[in-house]
């Protein structure tokens, strides 16, 4: 019996130590000084094959891997002075990119080799139609275009450039608001719960398609979606993370350590969750959270407005006033 205490004081007093060390660790964080996207708001950034994308309201800053930087803006490109955009995304070496305004929406632009291309609905086949709000660019390297309403398209290169759509009820009722692959399971987050297609069922569609809605799920609005280890996923809410481990959803809330609410991106590195949120950046892995990153880290701005990882497992974060990177420690 004392040697079964003595066992379980060591384990509570090396938990705290852990947790003290975890809030005690330190990160770099570089901002971002070049003028043109310094001290502005950040809508969406991708990373990939080099690429560092940037976007503030209707222009593009693009940083390649050997230093080279592009700007794009309504005068040099068919990006839109009336319209905000809402997603980017890098593929083969394609920059993509979603723009949306009050009145509607303005599809998708594609930008490969030194040249535009302009894809709108009804001409562009496929697509469902031109409110884009998110892009995702899934382990496959296919990528997924989520419409406000109706539902998601994804992109089909072939001769003649396409899209498989795939029209889903809940978004004839709902807003979409982001996606994520996860495997063969397309997992949407809406203004009303979280809606799951799996895709690998050739059947109709909504015979694919499986919801939960709040209570069931323990919030309404899902922000943001990741995987997780053991073929987990986790959400993004406005109460903190729901976690579903095939059969059942949990939440991790403010009480137990989530400080990053609402939880409005997620982005996942191993085993360690990034959380943004309009109040800073935290982490959380090992079921311990880990600090509160905000301005006075060293962040441009405390309200993060997007987050994407590039290959090196750095953290790109745009907020309201600005870009930064944090350096993967």
């Amino acid at each position: 019996m004392k040697r079964f205490r003595l066992m379980t004081i060591l384990i509570i007093l090396f938990c705290i130590s852990f947790s003290q060390a975890r809030s005690e660790e330190t990160f770099a964080i570089s901002k971002i000084s070049h003028p043109a996207i310094a001290d502005r708001e950040i809508k969406a950034v991708a990373a990939n094959d080099g690429l560092r994308v940037w976007a503030s309201i209707n222009s593009l800053f693009v940083e390649a891997s050997d230093g080279s930087i592009q700007s794009f803006t309504p005068e040099n490109s068919p990006l839109s002075a009336a319209g905000n955009i809402t997603s980017v995304a890098v593929l083969n070496n394609e920059i993509w990119v979603a723009q949306n305004s009050t009145f509607g929406g303005f599809g998708i632009c594609r930008y490969n080799s030194g040249k535009w291309e302009t894809m709108r609905f009804p001409d562009a086949p496929g697509l469902l139609n031109n409110r884009v709000v998110c892009m995702h660019v899934d382990a496959d390297d296919y990528l997924w275009l989520g419409h406000r309403e109706h539902g998601v398209s994804r992109f089909v290169e072939t001769i003649n450039p396409s899209f498989a759509n795939y029209k889903i009820m809940h978004f004839y009722d709902n807003s979409l608001l982001t996606v994520f692959m996860q495997l063969t399971h397309l997992w949407l987050g809406s203004s009303n719960g979280i809606v799951r297609l799996r895709t690998e069922i050739k059947s109709n569609v909504e015979l694919n398609v499986d919801r939960w809605l709040f209570p069931e799920f323990p919030a309404r609005e899902v922000f943001s979606i990741c995987d997780y280890t053991d073929d987990r996923i986790i959400a993004g809410t406005s109460r903190g993370l729901a976690i579903f481990d095939g059969k059942n959803w949990s939440l991790l809330r403010k009480v137990d350590g989530i400080k990053a609410l609402p939880v409005t991106h997620l982005q996942r590195t191993g085993s360690r969750i990034w959380l943004g949120s309009p109040v800073g950046v935290q982490f959380w892995q090992g079921n311990l959270p880990g600090p509160l990153l905000t301005e006075a880290n060293g962040l441009p701005s405390s309200h993060i407005k997007a987050m994407c990882l590039d290959e090196n497992g750095n953290l790109l974060v745009g907020t309201a006033r600005g870009a930064a990177i944090i350096i993967n420690p």
